[in-house]
């Protein structure tokens, strides 16, 4: 008896160990960004005007920058879903499918909570390291008028968002079968926290490109925009540059509940510091991009346990903040 009852205990502590060990596994994107030292992040902007010593180009020249930006509002923050989708079927195939998800509502609204009670002190810290004051809602709005500011605010683009897509397959030689499927992209911010998600880049479907964002910056930047959120957003809130970050995640498969981030990025914009009048096409700058890529998006939020890890993301979003910081304090790369 003595014996059954030892080899029983064995088995429920074996069980248990198991138990522990897995739900304290880390999934990979947790692995990956564990040490900060280690996260590899790169810069994000056009080249067109980085260099100009008289202010021209809608990219800042951030040695020009006299003084430098204290007072930074952190006006977006935001999970960006861009959707994926499937098709099959052939030009000798006489039928033909599509398919179109992305990360439902609910899950997406506690990925983003979750992502960014994991990430703001980090953030905070990172930019005050270089003397910079990152600010909530809750702190740069400050008066009704600020707020009435803020939340009216229309930002320009001289890109138009994408706020859907569509994957089309048509199949037989006289395209008799065409199949499509359509499903929005998500865009949400954290709950109670005041956040607006203003635009700055299309994703593409399926996967994120590093190529269309460290040549081009934010995949074309443009002046409208830089001049929106760089100049009149800025001097609205009364504060010396804006900030933008986001974090790009994806819903690997249609009917399996694993969840990926495919990229993070942070965006600073601010006031032309040469800029003479009202007509100057170029009142507010791209001041810097920083971005951590994964080509195979790394999963932080898996099928088996159900559940999200947001460890990681403290750190990734320190690196990110860190790298953008130095380069706009330093102009070091």
């Amino acid at each position: 008896m003595r014996k059954f009852y030892s080899i029983f205990l064995t088995l429920i502590v074996t069980v248990l160990t198991v138990i522990i060990v897995n739900a304290q596994k880390p999934n990979p994107f947790n692995a990956k960004t564990a040490n900060i030292k280690k996260i590899k992040t790169i810069f994000d902007f056009p080249a067109e005007g980085r260099n100009a010593k008289n202010g021209s180009g809608y990219s800042a020249n951030v040695e020009l920058l006299n003084p430098k930006p204290k007072k930074i509002a952190l006006v977006s923050f935001y999970l960006y879903d861009p959707a994926m989708g499937k098709t099959s079927g052939g030009s000798y195939v006489g039928v033909a499918t599509a398919k179109a998800w992305r990360t439902p509502d609910a899950v997406g609204q506690t990925h983003i909570d979750g992502i960014y009670e994991a990430s703001i002190k980090a953030m905070k810290d990172a930019f005050a390291k270089y003397g910079m004051e990152l600010l909530t809602p809750d702190e740069f709005i400050d008066t009704d008028d600020k707020a009435e500011f803020y939340y009216t605010f229309s930002q320009e683009s001289a890109k138009r968002e994408k706020t859907s897509r569509t994957f089309t397959k048509a199949a037989g030689s006289t395209f008799s079968s065409i199949a499509e499927a359509s499903v929005t992209t998500l865009k949400v911010c954290p709950s109670g926290k005041g956040y607006r998600a203003f635009f700055v880049t299309n994703e593409q479907p399926n996967e994120s490109f590093a190529a269309n964002f460290t040549n081009q910056g934010i995949f074309g930047a443009n002046r409208k925009m830089t001049s929106s959120l760089g100049y009149e957003l800025a001097q609205g809130l009364g504060v010396d540059a804006v900030v933008v970050a986001f974090v790009v995640t994806r819903k690997l498969k249609m009917n399996k509940n694993d969840y990926a981030v495919n990229a993070i990025s942070l965006y600073m914009f601010g006031p032309n510091p040469l800029a003479k009048d009202e007509e100057d096409k170029n009142r507010g700058q791209f001041y810097c991009g920083t971005r951590l890529f994964f080509s195979k998006p790394l999963i932080f939020h898996d099928k088996k346990s159900n559940k999200p890890q947001f460890s990681g993301f403290d750190n990734s979003f320190a690196a990110l903040s860190e790298k953008l910081c130095n380069y706009v304090m330093n102009k070091k790369k």
